[in-house]
């Protein structure tokens, strides 16, 4: 027997060993697969063949799938149906066919928030204020909004008639043919003549680019403007703007990031589950940044999440850029979307989590008690929001970024303070106060120092706590009071004890004693408010004993 025949009999036998090991195992795993679903089977078929009413099989499956999905107690899985396929492949894209034009459907009718730039609505007349009074005849009035919508919708070139009234309160009646509509991602501070400035503070060239969502166009907007600013001289800074921005496709946020970088590690994501821990995948900046010398600030707050966070944490990381706001939301998955066989639906779950480059990992585990996730502002740029400030921002900005008939005066943007006033966006007027003094002093000025992002993330939870545990306690009492009416108790002392306002309980001390009168222990009371809640909820009855 020649060499080549030996080995190959040793190879042979090897895959014979391995073959007689593996073959068992796999049988067992597929058996235990089976198992699993005897007694779901088993249920189906007693519910089918015994029920006292006829069953719907369908929603039997359904409502198992989704019970499955929910077990994971994971808000980023859900199960879509097949007769939601179209409408999540439409948020998936960000591209949709219709007239092209943000609607506010809080009103009556349907109201025009701001048509889209080059939509079919802005070529048809449509302006911020109009009203939709009908859409084919059908009256808009009081009718739900996703309704009006998907009555605006439909196949390219088709046509839709609505009856508009302007806001002058003249109407119209208008033909508008649908038009395939691609979602923009970036947007300036303001408008002017329809379109988007993007210069900021023209005296010290800083520029301002919000992304409100990451998509396949958002990093080819955002070179495309950079480059315009850049030839017009007016690029020697750049606040970049990604609050309340949720996230969207990684690749996006990947290619954003390497814009401004020339190397480092952007990101890694890798599997919580053992067996999985060691395939990572890493992500580095290509040598293709293209703006890699501009002052940055990233504005973030906690609506910030997903791809903005990756690119907030991934410059911040590599030093590329100073991060300011408030901790954002800390969604750090990784979502898989498949389809299922037969038309079944489409499954959207989590595989992986996102690491930054520090291996800091941003997705938060609610209740966890993990002290980071997310991503922080720099030492000095924490900048908080509360939610009235964010309402207040919002609609002070809106007059300045819808397209509309007559624009506002000319914004003093240069200026902080008008900012503040304004806009009432205390980030934006800090983030031109650091930054101008970065361009003009060519360093980043020393702040003063100030509670993390951190703790202060950790005082709001806190803060968020005990308002529930308030509101909680309140029902309490509520709930008490209707107990003890329908026990037939009326006395206050069966019902808590309700101390006057006018008694002054600074420094007051709670003493409990036993049956006997003897102390068991004494208390310093420092919440005289949640003493006054606890009292009223607790029922007592008053003490005929004497105590020594």
């Amino acid at each position: 027997m020649n060499i080549r025949q030996i080995i190959l009999s040793v190879l042979v036998g090897i895959l014979l060993c391995l073959l007689a090991l593996e073959v068992p195992r796999a049988i067992a795993v597929r058996n235990d697969a089976y198992r699993w679903f005897d007694p779901i089977v088993d249920i189906r078929g007693i519910i089918v063949s015994d029920y006292v009413n006829e069953p719907d099989e369908e929603e039997m499956q359904e409502a198992m799938i989704k019970a499955m999905v929910e077990s994971l107690d994971d808000p980023f899985c859900e199960y879509i149906r097949p007769e939601e396929q179209k409408q999540f492949r439409k948020n998936l894209s960000g591209n949709y066919v219709g007239i092209g034009a943000r609607i506010n459907g809080n009103a009556e009718y349907l109201k025009i928030i701001t048509p889209m730039e080059n939509s079919p609505a802005l070529k048809a007349g449509l302006l911020a204020g109009d009203e939709i009074l009908e859409i084919d005849g059908v009256t808009t009035k009081d009718q739900p909004v996703d309704d009006s919508i998907d009555k605006l919708l439909g196949e390219p070139g088709t046509k839709v008639n609505l009856l508009v009234r302007h806001v002058d309160g003249s109407e119209q009646q208008l033909e508008i043919v649908r038009e395939p509509i691609e979602t923009r991602s970036t947007f300036g501070l303001i408008r002017r003549d329809g379109d988007w400035s993007f210069s900021l503070d023209p005296d010290r060239n800083i520029a301002y680019i919000g992304i409100d969502s990451f998509n396949s166009r958002t990093s080819d907007e955002l070179e495309t403007i950079l480059r315009e600013l850049r030839l017009r001289d007016d690029l020697d800074g750049l606040i970049l703007d990604v609050r309340s921005n949720p996230g969207g496709a990684l690749t996006a946020a990947l290619e954003t990031a390497d814009l401004f970088l020339k190397e480092g590690r952007l990101l890694s994501i890798r599997s919580a589950r053992p067996e999985r821990r060691q395939q990572e995948r890493v992500f580095n900046a290509t040598s293709n940044g293209t703006f890699t010398d501009i002052p940055i600030i990233v504005l973030i707050d906690d609506r910030s999440a997903s791809a903005s966070e990756i690119v907030a944490g991934s410059l911040k990381d590599n030093e590329r850029a100073m991060v300011l706001g408030e901790r954002t939301y800390g969604k750090g998955s990784v979502q898989e979307v498949r389809e299922l066989e037969d038309d079944g639906g489409i499954l959207k779950f989590t595989t992986a989590y996102y690491y930054l480059p520090s291996g800091r990992s941003l997705h938060r585990i609610p209740g966890s008690g993990q002290a980071d996730w997310g991503v922080d502002p720099n030492d000095g740029y924490v900048v908080p929001e509360t939610i009235e400030d964010y309402n207040d921002r919002y609609e002070q900005r809106l007059p300045w970024t819808v397209i509309t008939r007559e624009e506002p005066a000319e914004p003093r943007t240069t200026d902080p303070d008008w900012i503040r006033e304004s806009m009432s966006d205390e980030a934006l007027a800090r983030a031109v106060e650091i930054l101008g003094e970065r361009v003009e002093m060519g360093q980043w000025p020393e702040l003063p120092e100030q509670d993390s992002a951190g703790e202060i993330a950790r005082r709001d939870d806190l803060e968020a706590a005990l308002e529930v545990r308030q509101k909680m306690l309140t029902r309490m009492t509520e709930l008490n009071s209707e107990i003890a009416s329908l026990e037939g108790v009326t006395t206050l002392d069966d019902r808590g004890v309700e101390l006057p306002d006018e008694v002054d309980l600074d420094e007051a001390m709670l003493v409990i004693r036993d049956r006997d009168g003897n102390e068991i222990g004494s208390w310093r009371i420092e919440e005289i408010e949640e003493l006054k809640r606890s009292l009223k909820s607790v029922r007592l009855s008053p003490n005929a004993q004497e105590t020594p």
